[in-house]
């Protein structure tokens, strides 16, 4: 994990760079906002090419700076950059390497809150009926079904999502496509906390997860065969499907490799969404192939009840662009903390 000394400057010439690069330093200063002297400028991207960040080309006043492309980062930086209504002049092209090793995502610190909220959820499940788990696990499925549905556009109201799931009531006015959205999530939701996902870490289990998503919705179920749009985003995912069952299957297998849960859980949020393998969908499955593999290790799901649907999508743009995990690694932390003190904490 790389700390950074000066986070928004630093952020926005990381931007530049990602959106406008190969560029040079006074195309780059003419993005940065603040009254930055060039020699200041100088300092900050050296900074950033010290930690690997950036790659340089060109010799003298002539370099120019662009991402590294390596395997998965984990840096402060500040999504607010992503404000901007810049028009992007190069595109951000999939990584092959990124799946190959990571940094450290989480500070000891941070680890030790993700652990005791952990020891609280256990410690819940034992001392908690049977009856009395159960309701507060369909708590959390109504709401996490509404809000995972909230970022992908759906216009159900939280009272309307549970109305919806427990009286089967759509909303008057509202899209049948909506709460069919919503009660897809349901139904998965559900299926992962009875465990019955197995086999989860295989290509297979994931688009049997995708298709229960998106039943009804008119979306094709199986891996993707041509090219995928992103709003917001330069970022251009793989095209062909033999590569993208290709780059599911690493990724898979670095959370296979991965002995730290919070870590696996991240890769798979990060990674389905950043690999795109379906024609739409792909965010709401790695929320749910992340909390599956949470389940999995006796954790509990992440509902993200109180996120902002912008802040999260900024978080996975971070990802897409720079391959720095770190700023939804800390979007996922808080809402791992909040669901458990919302639903499953021992009163």
């Amino acid at each position: 994990m790389i700390r950074l000394s000066q986070t928004r400057p630093q952020s926005q010439i990381l931007y530049a760079i990602s959106r406008h690069g190969p560029i040079g330093i006074t195309e780059i200063g003419k993005m940065v906002t603040g009254d930055i002297s060039r020699p200041t400028l100088s300092r900050y991207i050296k900074e950033l090419h010290d930690h690997g960040l950036i790659i340089t080309s060109g010799l003298a006043r002539a370099v120019k700076y662009s991402i590294t492309k390596n395997a998965i980062r984990a840096y402060d930086f500040d999504t607010s950059v992503y404000e901007s209504t810049d028009t992007a002049t190069t595109q951000t092209l999939f990584n092959h390497t990124l799946f190959d090793s990571y940094e450290t995502i989480f500070s000891d610190d941070e680890t030790k809150k993700l652990s005791e909220t952990t020891k609280q959820y256990r410690a819940w499940k034992e001392n908690t009926p049977p009856e009395y788990q159960a309701l507060a696990y369909e708590r959390c499925a109504i709401e996490f079904s509404w809000k995972s549905s909230k970022i992908e556009g759906n216009t159900y109201s939280l009272l309307e999502t549970e109305a919806l799931i427990k009286n089967k009531v759509e909303a008057e006015g509202k899209p049948h496509e909506d709460a069919a959205m919503i009660l897809n999530q349901k139904n998965v939701f559900d299926k992962i906390i009875s465990g019955a996902f197995t086999d989860l870490l295989s290509v297979r289990t994931l688009t049997d997860m995708h298709k229960m998503l998106v039943e009804g919705l008119y979306i094709p179920h199986d891996l993707r065969i041509a090219h995928v749009g992103i709003t917001g985003t330069n970022y251009v995912p793989l095209q062909f499907q033999s590569q993208i069952r290709g780059a599911l299957e690493r990724l898979l297998g670095l959370v296979k490799k991965t002995d730290n849960p919070f870590q696996a859980a991240l890769f798979l949020l990060a990674g389905i969404a950043y690999i795109q393998p379906f024609a739409d969908g792909n965010k709401r499955t790695s929320r749910h192939m992340a909390n599956a593999i949470l389940h999995r290790n006796n954790m509990p799901p992440v509902a993200w009840r109180t996120v902002d649907e912008i802040t999260y999508k900024k978080c996975v743009i971070a990802f897409y662009e720079l391959g720095n995990i770190r700023p939804l690694a800390l979007l996922w932390l808080e809402n791992y903390i909040e669901t458990t003190k919302a639903f499953f904490e021992s009163r």
